[in-house]
């Protein structure tokens, strides 16, 4: 070091004084002034400065606030659906089939008979108008009956035509009412309604949703232009969401992705997924491994919220920003019970401390920097 000490001229050494100067010079102005130093978020007094110009609207954090945004941990239906009238798997219906055979009696020998002394006319389809075409006796209304009753109508049509006879009326697999489900499911499709599928529950038996996560699987019914979602577990959890279905019916399910972003002085920053719907503050500072000890200050536990209205009114809608206080054993509680939504924000902030240890980190590099510089020039 003394040999290098040597080789510099006095004009070099002039000029490195200089450089350590400038050096402790810039380190004192951002111990004076905080300037030029990297956060992760704002500080208390600067939120604080934000709600006092009205660019947010800071909210402090009470059981009432909490209480009311509370979301519901069950959701129904609407009644629209719930006390619908159930589909009636004995009437028949556009697109039913039915199997008839006829044992006619010094008659006209109209439909030619098997050895049995049947004739098995084969599968007949009810029309789109409610009809069946019956030979020889032209069109029987169909829509609406029950098998004995369609049996009775084409009876008394065939009594035109026969001076004894009987028949036997059966319905086939065919079934022209159905209902379509789609989406994150391992057998989507399109289903026909009968007696062993009539509900919701049936549906969704065949269809084989995901069971990984009822909670965050939505279940939307769509009905004649009307939509209503619920989640899985809601099924299961109230029978009122059993609801019977109707022909129609389209089902769609689809996993619910939530998240929100942790911002600022948390254990780990990034976006949090949502596993539920009464997923809290406190869940998504737990995922994100809670507060920096070395860093947060527990006094700023923010939860920054889009505000809700209409799309008029969202361009100069202000944001809401939620405080908590850590210090307080209460409103870490509050915390607990403080459900989070899709797009939320949550933010630590710094404690003040931290800038001054950046402060003086900056400092002791400047002045080992000036030291150094200082040794060459002795």
């Amino acid at each position: 070091m003394k040999s290098l000490a040597r080789g510099l001229s006095p004009a070099n050494i002039s000029r490195s004084r200089q450089c350590a100067a400038l050096l402790l010079g810039v380190a004192c102005a951002c111990l004076l002034q905080g300037c030029g130093l990297p956060r992760s978020g704002p500080m208390v007094s600067e939120i604080n400065a934000s709600d006092a110009s009205g660019e947010i609207v800071l909210v402090p954090a009470t059981a009432d606030i909490v209480r009311a945004g509370r979301a519901a941990r069950h959701a129904t239906l609407p009644v629209a659906f719930t006390h619908a009238p159930a589909f009636d798997s004995e009437r028949l219906a556009p697109g039913d089939g039915i199997d008839v055979t006829v044992w006619e009696r010094d008659g006209l020998a109209v439909f030619p008979a098997g050895q049995n002394g049947a004739s098995d006319l084969g599968e007949m389809i009810v029309d789109r108008a409610g009809d069946i075409y019956f030979p020889y006796a032209g069109r029987i209304r169909a829509e609406g009956l029950t098998v004995a009753q369609m049996r009775d109508a084409i009876m008394r049509r065939l009594s035109r035509l026969m001076t004894a006879s009987d028949v036997v009326v059966r319905p086939t697999t065919r079934r022209g009412q159905t209902v379509t489900v789609q989406g994150d499911l391992q057998k989507p499709g399109v289903y026909p309604l009968g007696r062993d599928m009539s509900r919701l529950s049936d549906l969704l038996s065949l269809a084989a949703p995901s069971q990984v996560n009822p909670e965050q699987l939505a279940i939307s019914v769509r009905r004649q232009g009307t939509e209503a979602t619920i989640r899985l577990a809601d099924v299961y959890r109230h029978s009122a969401n059993d609801i019977p279905l109707r022909a129609g019916d389209s089902i769609v399910a689809h996993n619910v992705v939530e998240q929100v972003v942790v911002l600022g002085a948390a254990g780990v920053q990034g976006r949090v997924k949502v596993p539920k719907r009464d997923y809290t503050l406190l869940d998504a500072l737990g995922d994100s491994r809670g507060l920096n000890d070395a860093l947060a200050n527990p006094r700023g536990v923010y939860l920054l919220r889009q505000a809700e209205t209409s799309e008029r009114e969202r361009r100069d809608a202000r944001p809401v920003v939620y405080q908590f206080d850590f210090t307080r054993p209460e409103q870490i509680a509050l915390a607990g019970q403080f459900v989070v939504h899709d797009g939320d924000a949550v933010l630590v902030s710094d404690a003040p401390f931290t800038q001054v240890q950046k402060l003086l980190s900056t400092f002791s590099a400047s002045l080992g920097t000036a030291r150094s510089v200082s040794a060459l020039a002795d």
